[in-house]
């Protein structure tokens, strides 16, 4: 009997390492508006879901269910985002940027689809309102 309790605790420390692991590995969703003539702000979405935000931004919702974060960083993974320079655009106007994990994406302009869904998107998750 001890040994079948000696497995039991072995097979339960991997499974908790296993899922302490996966859970470590996610990283922040970060997005937010830098450069321009605007005060920039940065709002990040927490792995557990929580929202904190800095600068100038408008109230932004606290918590999200964390489907809804995993359905972001799906989201995310899947568009491909690039950093990109759209054309016309003003210096004056401010850049904005998505980090996930060490990668951030920067569009100045609103030339990139998928960078704007995905912008989008996120501002809807935490009830950003616009300035």
């Amino acid at each position: 009997m001890r040994p079948a309790l000696v497995v039991a605790v072995v097979v339960l420390a991997l499974v908790a390492a296993a899922c302490g692991t996966s859970a470590a590995r996610r990283t922040p969703i970060a997005f937010g508006i830098t450069g321009g003539n605007v005060r920039g702000y940065s709002v990040t979405i927490q792995p557990d879901g929580s929202v904190h935000s800095k600068g100038s931004q408008p109230g932004v919702r606290r918590q999200l269910v964390l489907t809804r974060v995993r359905q972001l960083e799906r989201e995310i993974q899947q568009a491909h985002l690039t950093n990109r320079q759209c054309g016309g655009v003003l210096p004056d106007i401010a850049s904005r940027y998505v980090r996930v994990g060490g990668r951030t994406v920067t569009v100045h302009g609103d030339c990139e689809a998928g960078f704007e869904r995905v912008w989008d998107d996120l501002a809807q998750a935490v009830a950003l309102r616009s300035l």
